[in-house]
């Protein structure tokens, strides 16, 4: 039909529909103005380049896109080095027209987490996990998996958003600093939750430390209030048994845990052995993906526990800080955090119950690809610069690539420690093979024990007994500098000192008075200004001179005398 026809029927304005077909006015155009700086196209391959390189846990801010953005235009000839930069208007109108981009705070993750969560170790975590369901029949027994996590909290919380006015920032009240509290949590595949056990800090438990507490929780005390091997092997044996389902020969319990030292040793492997528990060590660095209380549990139960500890300061703002509260606000923020819904997620999101190798996201896979070797970087780098469009220019790929130095750049690789993580890392240390390596490294590493030694000399003696007269040096003031009386033998000393680094007047390097004092007396000494003198003297004591100040002359009194 004919353009007026058309525009008739379908309500479009005629000049509207005119102008696109007679190629006036381009079909893709959605809004009017002028049209963007990049086209369809080169936006397309920014876009792919912003996501690759937010998934390698290097994205860019909203200044950083823009300057981007900017220095691709100057590349391809469409702005001049001397225009001005895009501004953060151009940037929002690139968000609406990519709705797949999104301005949000990341999740910051470690350089070892980073490392070590490859598609590999998390790989060989589920074939090694899936042979040991399979050997004791455990996938379709939830209520026999368990996880174990530990969480450190404080009386002093972050405070959370408020409603004030606009005029001002408005202040949060909180605890002043204090000392780390240890929540031992624990939960099964099929929902049921082990209570809370504490680990105050502290030589002596308290009844007043678990006042508030939910029933069946307990706790202890530790030098530090973190767990350690004598605490954790405690809280197996008269806490996790009492509350935890009957294991048996034919029925045995799978706790899985993170690899931490305190966690791992002969004597602990052996008494579960004993109690027919299997411990199923995770791989070093991987509990952000791979631990359910990590994934889906502490993390609502830190939001919950600060949003308790702000109420309780706002109702208690007349009374002293109150230490003992810890375990009652902590206690209902773990029973609102660590329902049943929230342990079967968190066990189904990990892969664990029902069992899948493939429930970890491959994206928290591309942060470890940065550290892979060179020979990927051809691989990796056509995975991220390929937009699926033939059509690209190779320029805007060229230019975004040069961009990815993170892929290029390679850090020099160190040599693998002989740590315990790598032998008992992603692997059941109950098995007998794997507790004979532990043995194996115990004995090839034994603890190195430090010993204090009686004739040690402590550092800042060390530091008053160097002996620094061999050069004299001038103070800050640059006319006088204080030495220091070395305790040495006045034999030896003059045996060692020239004569021009000797009192002028005494001929000694410590003055007649202090021999033979047995405690540390710091000498001042001074310069003289005369240019044909410039001999040293002790203050104070062979001259009645006390103090030189750095823009007065000073004479030393053999200069006086030759002036008489």
């Amino acid at each position: 039909m004919s353009v007026r026809k058309a525009a008739k029927n379908f309500s479009v304005p005629f000049a509207t529909l005119r102008d696109r077909t007679s190629g006036n006015i381009g079909v893709e155009c959605l809004k009017s103005g002028p049209e963007p700086l990049l086209s369809i196209e080169e936006e397309r391959n920014l876009v792919v380049h912003i996501q690759a390189m937010a998934d390698f846990g290097f994205g860019y801010t909203r200044s950083e896109v823009a300057d981007l953005a900017t220095d691709l235009a100057i590349h391809l000839g469409k702005k001049s080095k001397t225009d001005k930069p895009l501004s953060m208007q151009w940037f929002y109108n690139f968000l609406s027209r990519w709705p797949d981009l999104k301005v949000q705070k990341p999740r910051s993750l470690e350089l070892q987490r980073a490392k070590a969560t490859s598609k590999e170790t998390v790989g060989h975590y589920f074939k090694e996990l899936g042979q040991i369901l399979d050997k004791y029949n455990l996938k379709d027994n939830p209520h026999r998996i368990y996880n174990i996590d530990e969480k450190g909290i404080v009386e002093n919380h972050t405070p959370p958003s408020v409603v004030s006015s606009s005029q001002a920032t408005p202040y949060a009240v909180t605890c002043p600093r204090s000392s780390t509290t240890t929540i031992i949590g624990c939960g099964s595949a099929s929902g049921a939750v082990i209570p809370p056990y504490f680990v105050f800090k502290g030589k002596r438990m308290r009844e007043e430390n678990m006042t508030g507490s939910t029933p069946g929780a307990a706790g202890t005390v530790s030098d530090s209030g973190w767990s350690n091997s004598e605490i954790f092997r405690q809280y197996l044996e008269h806490h996790f048994l009492k509350n935890s389902v009957t294991a048996s020969v034919d029925r045995p319990l799978l706790i899985l845990y993170d690899g931490h030292r305190s966690h791992v040793s002969l004597s602990l492997i052996t008494w579960a052995r004993e109690h027919n528990i299997i411990l199923f060590v995770l791989p070093a660095h991987t509990s952000h993906v791979l631990q359910p209380l990590d994934v889906c549990c502490f993390g609502p139960f830190s939001k919950i526990y600060n949003n308790l500890r702000h109420k309780f300061m706002r109702n208690n703002s007349i009374v002293a800080v109150a230490k003992h509260s810890v375990c009652e606000l902590a206690c209902k923020a773990y029973s609102l955090a660590l329902t049943p819904s929230n342990l079967q997620s968190s066990f189904k999101t990990c892969g664990i119950y029902p069992f899948d190798n493939s429930t970890v996201s491959r994206i928290n896979f591309a942060p470890s690809t940065v550290f892979h070797t060179p020979c990927e970087d051809a691989d990796r780098s056509e995975r991220v610069d390929n937009s699926n469009d033939k059509t690209t220019t190779s320029s805007v790929k060229n230019f975004l690539f040069s961009k990815q130095s993170v892929l290029t750049d390679k850090s020099q690789s160190t040599k693998k420690r002989k740590v315990l993580s790598a032998v008992v890392g992603g692997k059941a240390i109950t098995e007998d093979s794997i507790m004979e390596k532990v043995r194996e490294h115990q004995v090839s590493n034994p603890p190195v024990k430090k010993r204090k030694s009686a004739n040690k000399t402590p550092k800042s003696r060390q530091n008053i007994m160097t002996d620094k007269s061999s050069s004299p040096q001038p103070g800050t003031s640059g006319i006088y500098s204080r030495r220091i009386d070395p305790v040495v033998d006045s034999s030896d000393e003059e045996n060692e000192i020239t004569d021009d680094e000797l009192c002028c007047q005494c001929h000694r390097f410590t003055p007649q008075e202090l021999e033979g004092c047995q405690s540390i007396v710091f000498v001042s000494w001074a310069e003289c200004t005369h240019p044909s003198c410039k001999h040293w003297v002790h203050l104070k004591v062979c001259t009645p001179v006390r103090v030189v100040r750095a823009t007065s002359e000073f004479w030393c009194p053999c200069h006086d005398e030759k002036e008489e």
